[in-house]
């Protein structure tokens, strides 16, 4: 019976362990849940005791959520295999990357604590991150950043780490430590992987380090250690710490101790690994800016891949302080190989120092493989040992010494010379004899003694020394006890005076003038620090403002600064490096002032040729373009016309101007950009020319203020940029740019980072008032925005209607937003937004923490994760008074995607008004459409009152309903969201005429009821969208068109005057229709309509250019009175006669055209019109009122014949002119073509005959010679009733339309020809000639 029953008890335990492993989840393994030590409290008392993985987990966790002061002891051996590991797809076990201890997201979670590993060891550690923020520095390693306290007594069995970010610090251990990290060891099964600042035990540190191994294979890019990726400390050290790992950077400053090394000490340590990088590497540290070595040794082969002069070292690659110094012994294997650029070095070009020197330097030693074998180094490294560290050396199976090592080395006496040779027999054993015995190093017996030379201004001295004959290193002494490493005494340069001339020499300071001064750069002989150490020049300012001198030494790599006087202490300002390798410094200056500019070469040595040093004041070496005023300051800016003006103003900026201001003038609309930036043209043989943008990274960031004015900016071209931050503005930083509209705006770059149009980074910079339009467009990589790729200051009033695509960080405002206590408010995108990656959002694809309050988004938006209509992904985000109503597609399989937001990261952001969707828009993830409790307003995670968000239908976004309740439910005060009901189908931002919601019981034009109407009056008809007329419609019986609404009660109805709308008219009360006011010009002569109507206020414009003589011609479709024709100092109607007067020459025609006088003109008179002005570009300009229109409006008016006269001049008796047969004068509306004879005026004030098409608005003349008269020359006057005059008419001269004189041509048939001859036979000079 027992039997039984311990059967079943099996079967029910097997059946219940098969129940859980189906009920498992697709984890492969039991899901684990940190849980808290049962012994401790977190004080540095009692500490928290931790003995599985599970509790370090809760430690992990207590500390990233604010409780970084806690400590931790382990009580045992530690398998993070439970937490952290990578896929195993054989196990269905998904990748789990573990979070580090401590970060930077927030100063209050930087672990401050002690975490005591009490010997214990932490295995199979794994890290496999990916940032997903850019540009944002993190940190990777079992802790993440720990400010302050201890991390100590810990090993590390098979961790793997890997980052692969630029912004990154990742260490085993430690991201970035400021604590005291002892007593680390890392085991060769281990490995650490990332980019910049990648240490075997932390990546970026700033305490001390002591006692710390790594056996870890080490990989990165720029500033890699074995030990550490990057020192900054000065008062810190690194002590007894050894690397064995393969250290291994794509890039520069690879060290086997430290990668790049700020300052500090060094003190016995070692480096038995290989170093393999670019250039700035060596056994010890890669790239050094001052440094302490004491009692250090490097075994490693060293290996630079690049060509770059000096770039590494068998300890150090470069030392950039030649203050740094050398104690105990700096011992390094002579066998190891440096190889540079595939090329091992050999004899002298084998250095311990790549470039850079050390004080002391005599106790850099090299040594053999076999002497490091023997035990020599050992036993030296030992006896020059301070403090507890151990060097040893187990004698017959160790190479090289260890540090750390139990087996001490002993010698006997010995004494070797200072080449390295042994004079004596030693020998070296790890038993301890009775007495130790001593190594004596010994130099040569004969010394070379130099005598001391003075220093004088331009020329070194030398101190007095003994040089060893053996190794020639110098000493200060006879014995050659005291090595000394700098010999020369530096020559003092030149001492100025108040007197501006040198104490010693008497050079006196030259003098420097606005623009290019060609000096000669001499070698110096002070520091950089010192005046003395510069050649010297003087500027007087002629006026207050900023000073910038910029040198240009063809590559020399030169430095300057500036004094306020020769014999100042200290400089006002130095290079600001913007200009390297040459200089550049600015600075504001007093008008009347003497200042002195100090100009070296960088290392001090002279500079073979002339140099040109450029001086501007206040940004100008001379005058500004023409056409452009201002001063460039916030009070008088640069007023700018013209695309010159905008290419000058860029250059400008970009020379180092970052605080100048701009804005565009006042009488300009547009600004179009096609003449500074456009695409190729190949039929044109124009080239394409990209726009650089204005402001850099590199030293010129934008600071000024930018006023578009309200004006616009077109054709804007940047295509292909290869530097980051591309936009109109590249790279701007506590700038403000307001009031701009971007027209046709074309903005394509293919660098990774900051792409927008009207900025790609603007740092804490203003951006207000900027619209792009439809045709305007972006694309880039990531950081991608419709207005700025990156902003972290406020923005507000923006409105982007162009088309946005991008991989991550994408936005219709902006890509990557990082403001902190910043906003964005009343913003609104209509563009498509399309991003290849994640993070993409209609107002921000990437959002750190602020406010969006007051914004839409209308467009459509497209990611392969994190994509919501507002942001993408939020960070800390406070929502107030938001609309989203476009559709939102997700790419890939993701729970990320939201028809607000796509992720919220933080819990505490805030919901604040109302949080309004569209609940008709489209939620797509992974090509299918969400239904149901699918579709989410925030994709993942949450805001506070989520009662505030909430979902409205088409019908209720268009029939006023949520921009009512956007506004607060009010519709008097301030107000911030309008529509225009019938028309707009979502509450929109601009306000216009009549689009204010108000709410009450309205009937709509269609008859129907509406809560909702753009009145206040419940008398007024509300516009639906069903009576909306999409173009105009033409009444028959009233003779009109109606636009608008079908129903003419509706305040939407409009009546037009022509069939394209253009026209807008009114309708009186005697049921009449006036337009307001029409304006005729030579361009035109026709309005497309069948509407009649009377225009209240009509006139013909026409421009006339500078050249223009005295007289012009026109003939109006409309009366006109004289006096009221603006730019005419009298309009003469064509009168009915033309006479005939006798000339001298029988050759020669002369007519007289008669002229009329009087004050109103009808419609359809040919009008000779005398100008108020001669040759000068004016208008002339003729009006009417309340002139009715017709469908004969623009018919051409029927010419009139004249009557032909001969005339004496003298009698009163005129007779019958036979010299022509007719003759009529008429006038033109439309541009119409002459038939052959016709006369017309010229824009020199001459009759002449017409060759093509006459203008609209002009008269002709058309005679028609006798056969008498068929070759004769005819000359027109103008004739005016004179009754002073004795024959009662005045004759003003006009001059001849036909060709006259020797270069006459003839048909055959004695017919003059008029004009150019074309094919046939002609004479001219009683010569036949043909054209062919």
């Amino acid at each position: 019976m027992k039997k039984k029953q311990l059967h079943k008890s099996n079967w029910l335990v097997t059946m219940l362990l098969l129940v859980m492993a189906i009920l498992m989840p697709y984890g492969g393994a039991w899901a684990q849940t940190p849980s808290r030590p049962s012994i401790g409290d977190g004080s540095a008392d009692k500490p928290y005791k931790i003995s599985t993985a599970a509790e370090l987990a809760w430690f992990r966790d207590q500390v990233n959520s604010g409780y970084t002061t806690i400590s931790a002891t382990l009580t045992k051996d530690i398998d993070l295999a439970e937490f952290c590991h990578a896929k195993d797809g054989t196990k269905y076990t998904k990748e789990v990357s573990w979070t580090p201890i401590g970060n930077s997201d927030n100063i209050e979670n930087m672990y401050q604590g002690t975490f005591d590993g009490n010997g214990k060891t932490i295995r199979n550690l794994y890290i496999n991150d990916i940032s997903e923020y850019i540009g944002i520095p993190c940190e990777a390693g079992f802790f993440g950043y720990a400010e302050k306290g201890s991390i100590k007594n810990i090993t590390f069995d098979n961790a793997k780490v890997k980052t692969t970010a630029d912004d990154y610090r990742t260490g085993i251990l430690v991201g970035v430590a400021g604590s005291c990290i002892e007593n680390i060891k890392i085991l060769a099964n281990c490995s650490v992987e990332g980019k910049n600042y990648v240490g075997g035990i932390v990546g970026r540190a700033n305490g001390d380090i002591g006692n710390c191994e790594n056996h870890a294979m080490v990989n990165g890019a720029n500033f890699v250690g074995g030990i550490v990726g990057n020192y900054v400390f000065s008062d810190k050290s690194i002590t007894s710490c050894a690397n064995y790992g393969v250290i291994t950077g794509s890039g520069e400053s690879v060290g086997g101790i430290a990668g790049y090394f700020v300052s500090g000490t060094i003190q016995n340590c070692a480096n038995y690994g290989d170093i393999t990088g670019t250039f700035f590497l060596g056994n010890l540290i890669g790239c050094a800016d001052e440094c302490n070595l004491n009692n250090v040794l490097g075994t490693g082969n060293v290996t630079a891949t690049s060509t770059s002069r000096n770039p590494a070292g068998l300890l150090v690659g470069i030392i950039e302080n030649s203050s740094s110094t050398a104690s105990g012994i700096l011992a390094y294997n002579s066998s190891a190989k440096l190889t540079i650029n595939g090329t091992e070095q050999t004899g002298d070009a084998v250095k311990a120092i790549g470039r850079g020197s050390l004080t002391s330097a005599e106790k850099i030693m090299a040594f053999t493989a076999e002497q490091l074998k023997s035990g020599m180094v050992a036993n030296l490294l030992q006896k020059n040992v301070s403090g507890s560290a151990k060097w040893g050396q187990k004698l017959n199976t160790d190479d090289y010494p260890l540090l750390g090592s139990a087996d001490e080395v002993y010698s006997g006496n010995a004494t070797l010379n200072c080449l390295g040779e042994v004079e004596s027999t030693v020998t070296f054993t790890n038993t301890k004899p009775a007495q130790d015995g001593t190594l004596t190093v010994k130099h040569g017996d004969s010394p070379i003694h130099h005598e001391s030379v003075a220093a004088t201004c331009t020329t070194d001295g030398n101190i007095e020394y003994w040089e060893c004959n053996l190794c020639h290193k110098s000493f200060s002494d006879e014995l050659l006890t005291q090595g000394v490493s700098t010999l020369v005494v530096s020559a003092t340069g030149h001492k100025y005076g108040e007197n501006d001339k040198c104490t010693m020499c008497q050079k006196e300071i030259p003098s420097l003038t606005l623009g290019n001064n060609l000096i000669t750069i001499e070698k110096t002989y002070g520091s950089r620090d010192e005046i003395s150490g510069y050649n010297l020049y003087k500027y007087t300012a002629p006026e207050d403002g900023r000073l910038e001198v910029t040198a240009n030494s063809n590559d020399n790599k030169t430095c300057g600064t500036l004094w306020e006087s020769p014999t100042a202490a200290s400089r006002l300002t130095y290079d600001d490096s913007s200009n390297w390798p040459d200089f550049k410094i600015t600075y504001t200056v007093t008008k009347g002032t003497t200042y002195y500019i100090g100009a070296r070469k960088l290392d001090g040595n002279a500079i073979e040729g002339e140099v040109k040093l450029n001086v501007k004041m206040n940004g100008l070496e001379g005058e500004l373009p023409t056409g452009m005023t201002g001063k460039g300051t916030e009070a008088e800016p640069f007023e700018l016309k013209t695309a010159d003006h905008l290419a000058w103003f860029r250059d400008f900026v970009n020379e180092g101007n970052m605080k100048a201001c701009a804005k565009i003038a006042d009488d300009v609309k547009e600004i179009d950009m096609s003449t500074v930036c456009h695409k190729a043209d190949t039929e044109k043989q124009v080239a394409e020319l990209s726009w650089t943008p204005i402001g850099n990274f590199a030293g010129n960031k934008y600071q000024g203020t930018f006023d578009g004015n309200g004006k616009t900016i077109s054709n804007l071209y940047i295509i292909n940029a290869a530097s980051s931050s591309v936009g109109f503005f590249g790279y701007a930083e506590k700038g403000s740019f307001k009031n701009i509209t971007f027209d046709n705006a074309k903005v394509k770059s293919t660098v990774d980072h900051y792409t927008g149009i009207l900025a790609g980074f603007g740092e804490l910079c203003i951006i207000e008032n900027i619209k792009t339009l439809a045709n305007c467009s972006v694309e880039g990589k990531n950081g991608v925005g419709g207005i700025a790729g990156m902003a972290s200051g406020d923005i507000g009033n923006c409105e982007n209607h162009a088309m946005v695509n991008g991989a991550n960080g994408v936005g219709g405002i902006v890509g990557d937003y990082r403001g902190s206590g910043k906003s964005i408010i009343s913003c609104a995108n209509y563009g498509v937004v399309t991003g290849t990656g994640n993070s993409v959002g209609g107002i921000a694809g990437g959002y750190g923490s602020g406010t969006i309050q007051n914004c839409a988004n209308y467009g459509d938006i497209t990611g392969a994760d994190i994509v919501g209509n507002l942001i993408g992904d939020g960070s800390i985000c406070n929502l107030n008074n938001v609309l989203g109503t476009g559709n939102v597609i997700a790419t890939s399989d993701t729970e990320r995607a939201g028809l607000l937001v796509g992720r919220i990261i933080n819990s505490s952001s805030t919901a604040s008004g109302i949080l309004a969707y569209n609940s008709s828009a489209k939620l797509t993830i992974n090509k299918i459409e969400q239904t149901g409790n699918a579709v989410k307003a925030i994709g993942k995670g949450s805001l506070t009152y989520p009662e505030k968000i909430k979902a409205f239908t088409a019908e209720q976004l268009k029939n006023g309903e949520v921009a009512y309740l956007l506004n607060g439910s009010k519709s008097e005060g301030e107000l911030v969201w309008y529509q225009k009901l019938g028309t707009d189908a979502y509450p929109v931002l601009v306000a216009e005429e009549g689009n204010t919601v108000y709410h009450g019981s309205f009937t709509c034009c269609d008859g129907t009821a509406s809560s909702y109407s753009n009145s206040s009056s419940e008398n007024e008809l509300v516009h639906v969208a069903s009576a909306t007329l999409t173009s105009s419609v033409f009444d028959s019986a009233k003779h009109i068109y109606h636009m608008g609404c079908s129903n003419e009660s509706c305040p939407e109805h409009k009546y037009a005057a022509d069939a394209d709308g253009t026209l807008k008219a009114t309708k009186a009360e005697d049921g009449k229709f006036y337009v307001e006011e029409l304006t005729l010009t030579d361009a035109s002569t026709a309005i497309n309509t069948q509407a009649q109507f009377t225009v209240k206020d009509l006139q013909y414009s026409r421009q006339l250019n500078e050249g223009q003589k005295g007289y012009v011609t026109l003939c109006l479709p409309f009366d006109i009175n004289a006096a009221d024709v603006a730019g005419a100092e009298k309009c003469y109607p064509v009168g009915d006669m033309m006479i005939h007067m006798p000339t001298d020459d029988a050759s020669v025609l002369k007519f007289v055209l008669m002229l009329d006088e009087q004050s109103d003109i009808t419609a359809g008179t040919p009008m000779i019109v005398k100008l108020a002005a001669e040759n000068a570009a004016q208008k002339l300009v003729a009006k009417a009122q309340n002139v009715e229109y017709s469908a004969d409006f623009f018919a051409n008016p029927a010419a009139k014949s004249l009557t032909l006269r001969d005339w004496d001049g003298k009698s009163g008796f005129m007779t019958i002119c036979h010299e022509l047969t007719n003759a009529s004068i008429g006038g033109v509306y439309t541009t119409t073509p002459m038939a052959e004879g016709s006369y017309s005026f010229r824009a020199d004030g001459k009759f002449g005959i017409h060759t093509g098409d006459l203008s609209p608005y002009r008269i002709y003349l058309n005679v028609q010679p006798s056969q008498s008269a068929s070759s004769r020359t005819m000359l027109f006057s103008i004739g005016l009733p004179d009754d002073s005059s004795t024959t009662g008419i005045r004759i003003i001269s006009l001059g001849d339309g036909r060709q006259t004189g020797s270069s006459a041509i003839y048909t055959l048939e004695g017919q003059r020809v008029m004009g150019t001859a074309r094919k046939g036979i002609y004479i001219k000079d009683g010569k036949k000639f043909s054209v062919k």
